[in-house]
């Protein structure tokens, strides 16, 4: 996976971590769907180009699917069903420590 992980992936991923924090509601949800308008925002800011952000949730869509989630790419365009944040959080959690784990692998091999 290492060689589709664009290198702007880590800073898209924490802004989108950031924002998704904050989007929570009182309950402490999210829509899924909030996670790739975060995602998509985060990617704008810094002027990433669509294929990287597809590159991106791919990385994210593995990590939930990793973590148990049955379909991903289903919650990720969600904007009818709440999901808990700190799942939310979790699936993020984890694309951002592979994205930096392959990108530290791919720095040591360069």
């Amino acid at each position: 996976m290492a060689n589709v992980i664009p290198s702007s992936a880590l800073s898209v991923l924490n802004r989108t971590l950031d924002a998704v924090r904050m989007k929570a509601n009182a309950d402490g949800e999210v829509f899924g769907g909030e996670i790739m308008d975060a995602m998509r925002d985060a990617g704008s800011a810094i002027g990433v180009d669509r294929l990287e952000l597809l590159l991106i949730r791919t990385v994210v869509v593995k990590a939930m699917e990793s973590l148990g989630e049955s379909y991903p790419t289903d919650v990720l365009q969600n904007h009818e069903t709440r999901m808990r944040v700190s799942d939310a959080i979790k699936y993020l959690r984890q694309a951002i420590e592979w994205t930096s784990r392959a990108q530290n692998t791919s720095e040591g091999a360069a």
